[in-house]
């Protein structure tokens, strides 16, 4: 009962923007101070009508505080949360927030999205699809990348879902968002340190536990910590199939960006040390992105090699999105091709049963695509 109080309450602070909440196409509401309100519907933000008074919003962001039992105040001026449908909300107060007090609410949507709806909404197609899908089946290890808004953790919810039914699955993140359905999942959440910076368990805490759970994957939401190391030592020991996400624009940049986050961890090893770790850990990374009119898809799927004679990291594209051109009204046009490079990881393939991913298959040509000019070749 009191939940419902608290719940009925929270909509009565959250009126201005209530029907957005209530609004399936709107996946974002952006509150930039009482008199800027903005939403993402389909990947492109609008300005709204909708309007706080500076007490109201202020009142609201602490409502929103209490509801989950934290506290957000002077001394405590950003707070992130998630409500208990799912949704994401993040506080930031004034004078940190100088237009006012700041709100953002990503919005959850119970089940994701389904490899067939990326396939319908042209975010990637199903002979890609399908090669990701043997990529998870033969326990590859994948990184999946891409820039703030690409749509990365519905991307690893997708990918996750090819994971078999049977295996034992331990997920952990700092905020859960991801929708596994399979049998066997033990779903772990980070916790930040109360008021007296105390009983914190972080991202790392859960991995080292993870460790000793009997995984036969382990599935992080995002990291951007020093539990990037950790989660390089699990892949090179024996963890295959393991996942995450991270914050990268390219195949390259993702490499480079878990070199970073590894040295967050305090280790001392030479440079190209991590590097091969690096290296060694991750074989695939699958980038996506939100481009400039507000679609969102699939744009690289990448083996990564062993480092060259230099201590550089050398990436091959296998799949690319090929970016075309622009119309009139600005929607962009491309496709979905192979490179035509014949992945290492094919022999692996093959030897699995998956018998139609012969050259032939990473051939444009075979599927009356044109190659594209530019994309990472390995060297």
């Amino acid at each position: 009962m009191t939940v419902d109080i608290y719940g009925e309450s929270l909509k009565a602070f959250l009126s201005p923007v209530q029907k957005y909440l209530e609004d399936d196409r709107i996946s974002e509401i952006l509150i930039n101070g009482p008199e800027s309100v903005w939403v993402e519907m389909k990947g492109t933000l609008y300005k709204t009508k909708a309007k706080f008074t500076d007490d109201g919003l202020l009142a609201a962001a602490r409502n929103i505080a209490q509801y989950v039992g934290r506290t957000v105040n002077d001394e405590r001026p950003r707070l992130d949360a998630r409500l208990p449908d799912g949704s994401r909300i993040h506080i930031v107060l004034p004078p940190i927030a100088r237009c006012g007090t700041i709100v953002s609410i990503r919005k959850f949507y119970p089940g994701g999205l389904t490899i067939e709806q990326m396939v319908n909404f042209g975010s990637i197609t199903k002979e890609c699809a399908r090669l990701v899908e043997a990529l998870v089946l033969i326990k590859e290890n994948i990184v999946v990348s891409g820039g703030t808004g690409s749509g990365k953790t519905t991307l690893l919810n997708v990918v996750s879902s090819f994971v078999p039914n049977n295996e034992r699955i331990i997920t952990i993140e700092d905020s859960a968002e991801l929708q596994l359905s399979q049998d066997h999942l033990v779903p772990l959440e980070s916790r930040p340190a109360d008021e007296k910076g105390r009983n914190a368990v972080t991202m790392r805490d859960l991995l080292h536990s993870s460790l000793r759970l009997r995984p036969d994957r382990i599935v992080i939401g995002e990291v951007r910590g020093g539990e990037a190391f950790d989660l390089l030592q699990a892949m090179n020991t024996g963890h295959g199939g393991s996942m995450c996400t991270t914050h990268a624009n390219t195949p390259r940049e993702t490499l480079s960006r878990l070199e970073s986050l590894a040295l967050f961890s305090g280790i001392e090893l030479p440079l190209v040390a991590v590097r091969s770790q690096v290296a060694s850990a991750i074989h695939c990374v699958v980038s996506c992105a939100r481009l400039s009119d507000g679609s969102r898809k699939v744009t690289h799927v990448s083996e990564v090699l062993p480092l060259n004679e230099k201590g550089d990291y050398r990436v091959q594209d296998i799949w690319i999105y090929n970016q075309t051109h622009r119309d009139q009204d600005g929607k962009i046009h491309g496709y979905h091709t192979p490179t035509g490079i014949v992945p290492h990881f094919q022999r692996k393939l093959l030897a699995n049963g998956f018998e139609d991913m012969t050259d032939d298959f990473f051939n444009p040509a075979t599927w009356g695509l044109e190659a594209p000019k530019y994309f990472e070749n390995g060297k």
